[in-house]
């Protein structure tokens, strides 16, 4: 027990009790609408009528309402197609959650071991093993945990039938372009920063994501790998 949380009163254990589960739910279900192509229903899953949303992948930040229906329903429908041997399936590993002593906010991170078969890198249906991370932010909106912030660090992605040990994506660290994709689903922001994925000169990164610790409330705290304002903007290949 941490002295943030030891003088807690009995209603508010509780409350941080349910939090914790319900959090784990709304991760859950992001797991499955997502690996469903259920895109619309993923981003309804976000704080949509908070300020500050936003959801990064390692290509850039869709900020807001607007970003996030143009990231979800928008940019993964448009790379899904009619669905046909498509599947990204990325489970939740390791869960460590923090909850608010105020029980409004919550940081949370997960490693996750997955599989995709991806056009962001090829045409085709190609398999993959993908590879990463979730950190997280989460907030109540209108009574309801919501995700007020994500991200997805890279560990590595490579065809299955070659070795993580060969970088054959792997530019992390380098100037990096983005998926292919028509201008209307670019990012809003650039991303973090070069988002690290293994290969044998890289050493893993050891606070990315960082782990989170006890917090009274959202404003004593300042999570490491939130602020982008001196990242350079990757912009994605346009789609021909």
């Amino acid at each position: 027990m941490s002295n943030i949380t030891k003088d807690l009163t009995l209603e508010q254990r509780i409350a941080r009790t349910e939090a914790y589960q319900e959090i784990q739910n709304v991760m859950a279900k992001y797991a499955f609408y997502h690996t469903a192509n259920k895109h619309q229903e993923a981003a309804e899953l976000f704080a949509l009528d908070t300020e500050g949303t936003w959801s990064e992948m390692t290509w850039g930040r869709y900020c807001g309402r607007e970003g996030l229906m143009r990231l979800y329903p928008g940019f993964h429908v448009w790379t899904d197609g009619d669905g046909v041997g498509k599947m990204h399936v990325h489970t939740l590993c390791q869960p460590c959650i923090e909850v608010a002593a105020d029980a409004k906010t919550a940081r949370g991170i997960w490693i996750s071991p997955g599989h995709e078969t991806s056009s962001f890198i090829r045409e085709s249906n190609d398999a993959f093993w993908c590879w990463m991370k979730y950190d997280c932010d989460f907030i109540v909106e209108n009574g309801e945990w919501k995700i007020w912030h994500m991200r997805t660090p890279g560990i590595l992605m490579t065809p299955y039938d070659t070795p993580w040990t060969t970088p054959v994506f792997s530019t992390a660290g380098e100037d990096t372009q983005g998926p292919p994709m028509p201008e209307e689903y670019y990012p809003d922001e650039p991303p973090i920063g070069p988002n690290w994925e293994y290969a044998p000169d890289r050493v893993y990164p050891t606070n990315d994501p960082e782990v989170p610790k006890p917090y009274k409330t959202w404003s004593e705290i300042k999570p490491a790998n939130r602020d982008n304002t001196k990242s350079k903007p990757v912009t994605p290949l346009k789609k021909k």
